[in-house]
């Protein structure tokens, strides 16, 4: 394939990695580590030429197209790109990156862009972006705490405003309410029946009651479903407070009692319109050493809560003044569009990729918030495919005859994904034309990490003949095709899925420990691999949009398990609330890429990053054999599941909520 080589920035094609030339002759696994390949394709010549001429003599020595696979991934996994999260520079960087080879391999627009201001006609101008709304963005404008004896304390070393509440100037007394639990095992509660903190300032610890080693009483682990920020501050405020500040308590068993959150790292939904403050220990022990009636230290405080103290009413008065600003957010779909040709012209198929990530991992990470997370896998991988396929296939429609039939191809790049699939969603209510007039929908996510090449390929049972037209292109391949038996819903092409548009997914088939974590460098991509899928999705785009019988729909089978179908979507009456972090398992439980607030999992205390391994009496393998087990329940059931969180057992209990209703 005749590729385009985008710009090489010294800097970031510093970071590149081997794996880089076809397989010639097996070599050592010593070899192979002192040649620092990644992939699992790579052979002798190559690494003689990494060992004589580094980077540079792998690139020498690979394909045209594998060079220019490399540069769009090292590009788009810079730490220059600060992780692509929607909303920042580093994601627009990456926006224009996408729009601008997009354009360059000849593809049309495939947006009306906005107005031009002060045109007569008012005639829209044609864009590759597609925005949408996307929540907002808070930032601190001003925030002060004090006592109204005169003890202040210090912004970001004493407390923090969180973006859990709004603005507000607030002056009351304080009440300490414990852990703000009412309904704890044991009958355990920090309220008195009746309390009302009208007019007070509520003031709580973190977590949830502690033994003497810093761990949870309520639960075997780590932190039960009381510990969450959104069931304290839900508690709290049915008691009508003026405000809430919540404290690190001491001694806890967790890394986060030194952390003091900001307003960016606590981004998630407002609980409340009134100002709530994180406090630091040391914050606490100067609050608590003036207002304390009895004198006691934070810890002590902390023993009183964690044999069920309830709210004490503290000395002084708290002055508080805090002011958010925020800002609303957009995303955008990037997306150019291969006209087709004769009767199919109408038609259309979509191939995209999303292309944000997690920027600092302030959500959705598996290690924690406040470093950088490059994304190169998830999904730089897919993006830089998009891109490759762009001009293959353009080059592949101007070789055709002028009486040929093929379809309109749109190239796509979705935002929003890791947050809820948004941009996707977005799409499927506002395409380009009909939704019923696209005849495939084709989704990368992580093709860069491809293990003994193993590809993942699944959606081929929502086509009717799909599966038996996709064999010679499969056979044809180098890489071994994986078909799992039915469609993991929880990546963009859920969207389509939903709209019953048939659909094919490619993922790597074994998943990988750097996934939501910093450590998702492009240093680790397989090159050669994720090429060699680029080249076999060139084939299945190329003959899907020159077919003349588009794929009728037929709804995804469920595969058996323990002598039982696997539940169909259309059963599940109960809404647990995750969406699922891994694609394909290997019957080793559902990593939790995300939470629902307010779901049936986050008030139970379910977090993301947490891996769920058993519901009830049952093991849990995979997403499909999980649906039959939520196929049992109706709502308000409650139901005890496991998950691991840091290596550990956590059990939880859960009462499942009813899904939401259209509308």
């Amino acid at each position: 394939m005749n590729s385009i080589l985008p710009l090489r920035p010294a800097a970031l094609f510093a970071l590149c990695v081997c794996s880089l030339a076809p397989a010639q002759e097996p070599q050592s696994q010593e070899s192979r580590d002192s040649a620092g390949l990644s992939g699992e394709s790579s052979g002798s010549a190559t690494a003689t030429a990494v060992l004589e001429d580094g980077i540079a003599g792998a690139l020498e020595a690979s394909s045209e197209d594998v060079r220019a696979y490399n540069d769009h991934v090292v590009f788009l996994a810079s730490p220059f790109l600060d992780g692509r999260l929607p909303g920042t520079r580093g994601m627009e960087i990456a926006t224009e990156y996408v729009e601008h080879y997009l354009e360059k391999a000849g593809l049309q627009p495939a947006f009306e862009g906005p107005k031009e201001p002060g045109s007569a006609d008012l005639a829209p101008r044609s864009s590759y972006r597609q925005p949408f709304a996307l929540g907002s963005k808070k930032s601190l404008v001003r925030q002060t705490l004090a006592l109204a004896d005169g003890t202040v304390f210090e912004p970001g070393v004493d407390f923090a405003a969180s973006g859990l509440g709004g603005s507000g100037k607030v002056r009351g007394p304080l009440v300490f309410v414990g852990y703000g639990v009412d309904d704890g095992p044991d009958g355990y509660s920090n309220f008195e029946e009746g309390d009302d903190l009208a007019g007070k300032i509520a003031v709580l610890f973190r977590f949830e009651p502690m033994d003497e080693n810093g761990k949870s009483r309520f639960e075997e682990g780590r932190w039960g479903r009381w510990a969450g920020f959104a069931r304290k501050i839900r508690t709290v405020r049915e008691r009508n407070p003026a405000a809430i500040v919540i404290i690190n308590p001491p001694g806890a068993d967790d890394p986060r009692t030194h952390e003091l959150p900001t307003i960016e790292e606590g981004s998630t939904r407002a609980q409340v319109d009134y100002p709530v403050l994180m406090m630091s220990i040391a914050g606490g022990e100067k609050l608590a050493r003036v207002a304390d009636p009895e004198g006691r230290s934070l810890m002590e405080l902390r023993t009183y809560a964690d044999g069920g103290g309830k709210s004490v009413a503290l000395k002084g008065e708290l002055e508080i003044d805090v002011e958010l600003d925020e800002e609303k957010l957009y995303a955008e779909n990037v997306a150019g569009i291969l006209p087709g040709k004769g009767d199919l012209a109408d038609e259309t198929i979509l191939i995209g990729a999303h292309l944000d990530h997690l920027g600092m991992g302030y959500f959705g990470s598996r290690s924690g918030s406040g470093e950088l997370h490059p994304g190169a896998d998830d999904n730089a991988s897919g993006s830089a495919a998009i891109l490759m396929l762009a001009e293959e296939l353009t080059e592949r429609y101007a070789e055709l005859p002028e009486d040929a039939d093929a379809r309109s191809i749109v190239f796509m790049c979705f935002s929003a994904e890791e947050s809820g699939l948004n941009g996707a969603r977005h799409y499927a209510e506002n395409p380009i034309g009909a939704l019923a007039d696209h005849a495939l929908m084709i989704n990368f996510d992580m093709i860069g990490r491809i293990k003994d090449g193993r590809l993942s390929v699944s959606g081929a049972c929502t086509g009717e003949g799909m599966k038996e037209w996709l064999e010679p292109y499969f056979e044809a391949s180098p890489l071994t095709i994986v078909q799992p038996e039915s469609v993991a819903p929880n990546s963009d092409h859920a969207a389509f899925l939903s709209k019953k548009v048939p659909l094919l997914f490619g993922i790597i088939a074994d998943f990988h420990d750097d996934y939501h974590t910093p450590r998702d460098v492009s240093s680790k991509i397989n090159r050669v691999a994720a090429v060699q899928t680029i080249h076999l999705f060139a084939d299945i785009l190329f003959g899907a949009a020159t077919r003349a019988e588009r794929f009728a729909w037929t709804d995804p089978p469920q595969p058996q398990r323990a002598g039982r179908a696997g539940a169909g979507r259309g059963e599940i009456k109960v809404r647990f609330g995750i969406a699922p972090g891994n694609y394909d398992g290997e019957g080793d439980g559902i990593l939790v890429g995300s939470v629902t607030e307010g779901g049936s999992a986050e008030t139970a205390g379910v977090q993301a990053g947490d891996v769920l391994v058993k519901w009830g009496d049952e093991a849990v393998a995979d997403v499909a054999a999980w649906m039959s087990m939520l196929a049992k329940h109706q709502p308000g059931d409650h139901v005890e599941i496991v998950v691991l969180r840091e290596g550990k057992e956590v059990k939880l209990n859960v009462k499942l909520q009813a899904p939401p209703t259209d509308g």
